[in-house]
């Protein structure tokens, strides 16, 4: 069976979303130019929404690249009064994340730190309300392990790429170079889906987001 990601639907989807900040824009040609990994528009409006509804306080990212979906979260955290906290390994990028929120103005809005989330999440000790990640697939299920005791009670986990073209799904036709990848995809979500301390479901747009939250009062 071969799937296909759905580019007309995701285009069609981006029409809806009406005008982008100027900044924004530049920064999705500018990954789309150096084949950057960043969150769809439709996807970086769904975090934004998401902060917003859920009023987050304190908000953790995992995969700063250049900063796009950072931005789109920092956005909501104007109006709930909260913070950005956001990790990545590669240090030009995220030099180059850091330039794009001056100029965005959200200096005040965003600690970025440089380095493995794997390294650097045992030592953070604030709760989070809100957490995104997108970063290594490969490394997912060591994030889930490490992630779900820095998640306050109630608050949200939020993935990218968890279908990964389509290929998670099984019987999907691609190359055996990603195996490995999408068999760790395919075992991340087992392990979400099924963790007791989440209700989680998946949403089939972008590139596959799943949405948990955390059980608890």
């Amino acid at each position: 069976m071969t799937l296909f990601y759905p580019f007309e639907m995701e285009r069609y989807l981006e029409t809806l979303l009406g005008s982008r900040e100027p900044l924004l824009r530049e920064m999705e040609e500018q990954a789309l130019k150096e084949t950057i990994p960043v969150v769809t528009p439709t996807v970086g409006n769904f975090l934004n929404l998401l902060v917003h509804t859920c009023k987050a306080q304190a908000v953790l990212e995992i995969g700063t690249a250049i900063g796009y979906s950072t931005i789109w979260l920092a956005r909501a955290t104007e109006s709930t009064g909260g913070h950005v906290t956001t990790i990545d390994l590669n240090k030009d990028r995220l030099a180059r994340a850091v330039v794009y929120f001056e100029r965005a103005g959200l200096q005040n809005r965003v600690t970025a730190l440089g380095g493995d989330a794997r390294k650097i999440l045992p030592t953070l000790k604030e709760k989070f309300d809100f957490v995104f990640i997108d970063a290594a697939k490969g490394e997912y299920l060591e994030y889930l392990n490490l992630i779900y005791p820095l998640i306050a009670p109630g608050g949200l986990l939020v993935v990218d790429n968890v279908l990964f073209r389509g290929w998670v799904v099984p019987g999907s036709d691609f190359a055996p170079k990603y195996d490995r990848m999408v068999g760790g995809l395919r075992e991340f979500l087992q392990d979400l889906c099924q963790n007791p301390g989440f209700s989680t479901t998946v949403l089939p747009f972008g590139d596959g987001v799943s949405v948990s939250q955390k059980r608890g009062a």
